[in-house]
């Protein structure tokens, strides 16, 4: 057995990311292999395309999106990761963000 740093481990199973939220109530719409996953809240979507299209043939295995509720303060923002990156470090990731943090008020 070869044991390598969890951060060189190569693209690793979807399921690794998905399932978690899948199963903390995310939604999921499946076409093919590609798969969106959202919060309950609709702030959150994790999507997982491995399938290219004519039009589009090269673009992030996985996308990552936050929108405000309306009334919120915080901007809208995307993370983009490629095949390249370990499912564990995105799986991380996005357990990271279902957690709230305490900001000082100057900073809001």
């Amino acid at each position: 057995m070869t044991t390598v740093p969890r951060c060189a481990s190569g693209p690793g199973e979807p399921g690794t990311v998905l399932d978690p939220l899948i199963g903390g109530g995310w939604s999921c719409d499946a076409h093919g292999s590609n798969v969106t996953v959202q919060s309950a809240d609709h702030r959150l979507k994790v999507q997982f395309h491995p399938e290219r299209t004519p039009t589009v043939p090269r673009r992030p295995l996985w996308l990552i999106d936050y929108r405000p509720a309306d009334g919120d303060t915080g901007r809208a923002w995307r993370a983009a990761f490629t095949d390249d990156t370990p499912a564990e470090l995105i799986a991380a990731f996005c357990t990271l963000l279902g957690d709230d943090v305490e900001l000082d008020d100057d900073l809001v």
